[in-house]
């Protein structure tokens, strides 16, 4: 059977599968596809920068796809040979293009717009140093480059991932694999996060964390990649902060603008990804969202550069209606058994990545989202093991069902992108999971959260789709009991366990030039940037 006929055969029965659903949600769906998505990476309305007070479950739900879809187009090809066109889309691209792949069997030749923001980890850096400037690339370590060099993206994100879980402890020095942090440091993320999340084939998920230009402005603008610079400006110290650490929430808008607003316009905006590796699978490429990446196990220290494909996507962002951030979440199709899914769910082409449906391991293989960390409950600082070996497939499930309203949307997304993109487009094998919200924030005004603000940090009550938590199964594995508000409103900035970071974990990372001793690191831990010991 031809790829055409096949993808035209998908692109059908997903269609079809949007009948048989109650009809007011059929309808709901529709409205979102036909009066509110946007395509046009010429207008207002195709990055939101607000969503105007409204009080609607399903404006959101459709809102969080707007984000998904303006988030994911191509990046303006100029990017990255001139820095300043990171966060700019295409404007020459259609939706006939969006997520096709250039050449069938190959990695996406081009980068997402998000691609280009600034990676978490060129901002919080040894030492505190200023980061160098917006849309200048990561460095990929030395003794990396050079290492199993598959081939050179044409347009695309020189991708370098060392993270395998943001806070995974290592068991012999006691650091945070990624951030070289002791882990005595609290962090709320550490002890819920759970460690790694391997693959049904053995292979390590990689995660990436990445900071659009409103914030990273602010960031450098207040020397916020230095702790002791976030306690002057959380504490107001200087007289030249009142809000505290208070984000950039973007401007005010009564209605959509006519045009697209420059990026220092928009609010904060915050992305973290996870990828699986799928060298050697061209029969996956069309899938998935593709890049190259070099990936260094922090285990081994090993760096390969491999195909990697996104398998889940945090979009937060920050509005003047939304202070406490909106939080959405995105899964690849693939990942997982859905429950209670109408139609129900036929087997992926090469098996579900995180679940086997046919496990025979025992208990301490088969029992699902079982963390790989174990801590004891009064010593978490200290008493930690790694019960499972990190090849190890994790075994996991979905715990809280998707909401038939939001299967409906979904069906009719993918349904709109397959058929404009004559069934070719990767993103027609992507899915919402949940956005979460406030619908009457209370922050306080005009300034917020304001000078000495502690944790916990809230302004109201968040709502999602039904009201279930909202975790994704790729980035809350083992804690999807938990919404992203239950961990976020505790976040902190580096040497203070108590001053909020305006619900940020970034900022956590950073070290000081200027005091050393509010953050404590391991002389062990071992830098992965170019140029420092």
């Amino acid at each position: 059977m031809s790829r055409y006929r096949l993808s035209n055969l998908l692109l059908v029965g997903t269609l079809l599968s949007l009948f048989i659903l109650p009809s007011a949600q059929a309808s709901e769906a529709d409205n979102c596809v036909q009066q509110q998505l946007v395509f046009n990476p010429k207008s207002g309305g195709f990055l939101p920068v607000n969503n105007f007070g409204t009080t609607g479950q399903g404006f959101m739900n459709c809102f969080g796809w707007q984000l998904f879809i303006a988030l994911n187009w191509p990046v303006d090809p100029g990017w990255p040979a001139d820095p300043n066109l990171a966060g700019e889309p295409d404007r020459s691209i259609t939706v006939e293009q969006f997520g096709v792949p250039t050449t069938a069997g190959k990695p996406m030749s081009v980068a997402p717009v998000w691609a280009s923001y600034k990676d978490a980890n060129d901002i919080f850096l040894p030492d505190a140093p200023k980061p160098s400037d917006w849309g200048v690339q990561t460095l990929v370590p030395s003794n990396c480059s050079n290492q199993n060099n598959l081939q050179t993206l044409s347009v695309g994100a020189r991708k370098f991932m060392n993270a395998t879980s943001e806070s995974a402890t290592n068991a012999q020095h006691r650091f945070h694999l990624s951030s070289g942090t002791l882990a005595s440091i609290p962090d709320p993320i550490m002890e819920a996060a759970g460690g790694w999340l391997t693959d049904q084939t053995g292979n390590l998920v990689y995660f990436e964390r990445k900071v659009g230009k409103a914030e990273f402005d602010y960031i450098v603008d207040n020397g916020l990649y230095d702790a002791a610079n976030q306690l002057i400006v959380a504490q107001n110290s200087d007289g030249q902060h009142p809000a505290g650490l208070s984000l950039p929430a973007g401007e005010m808008m009564r209605s959509m603008p006519t045009h697209p607003l420059r990026q220092e316009q928009l609010g904060a905006l915050e992305l973290k990804a996870a990828w699986r590796i799928l060298t050697g699978k061209p029969q996956l490429y069309g899938r998935y969202l593709t890049t190259l990446a070099w990936l260094k196990n922090p285990a081994t220290l090993q760096c390969t550069q491999q195909v990697v494909g996104l398998v889940g996507l945090h979009i937060i962002n920050k509005t003047q209606s939304e202070p406490n951030f909106i939080w959405t979440t995105f899964e690849q199709v693939d990942n997982v058994q859905e429950p209670n899914q109408v139609p129900a769910q036929q087997t992926p082409p090469d098996g579900y990545t995180f679940y086997n449906p046919n496990c025979t391991g025992g208990p301490d293989v088969c029992t699902p989202n079982v963390a790989r960390i174990q801590c004891k409950q009064h010593h978490p600082d200290r008493e930690c093991t790694e019960p499972y070996p990190r090849d190890q497939p994790v075994q996991t499930t979905r715990e809280h069902p998707l909401p038939s309203d939001m299967q409906a949307l979904n069906a009719a997304v993918q349904a709109s992108f397959a058929q404009q993109t004559n069934g070719q487009s990767v993103f027609q094998y992507y899915k919402l999971v949940n956005v979460l919200w406030i619908t009457s924030p209370t922050a306080p005004y005009p300034v917020e959260p304001g000078p000495g603000a502690t944790v916990p940090l809230s302004y109201g009550a968040f709502i999602s789709d039904s009201n279930v938590p909202v975790a994704n199964t790729t980035l809350e594995t083992y804690v999807q009991g938990m919404s992203c508000n239950q961990c976020h409103q505790q976040a902190t900035i580096a040497g203070s366990p108590t001053l909020a970071s305006d619900f940020s974990f970034l900022f956590n990372n950073a070290d000081s030039a200027q005091q050393k001793g509010l953050i404590k690191r391991v002389h062990a831990f071992e830098t992965l940037k170019d140029g420092q010991p």
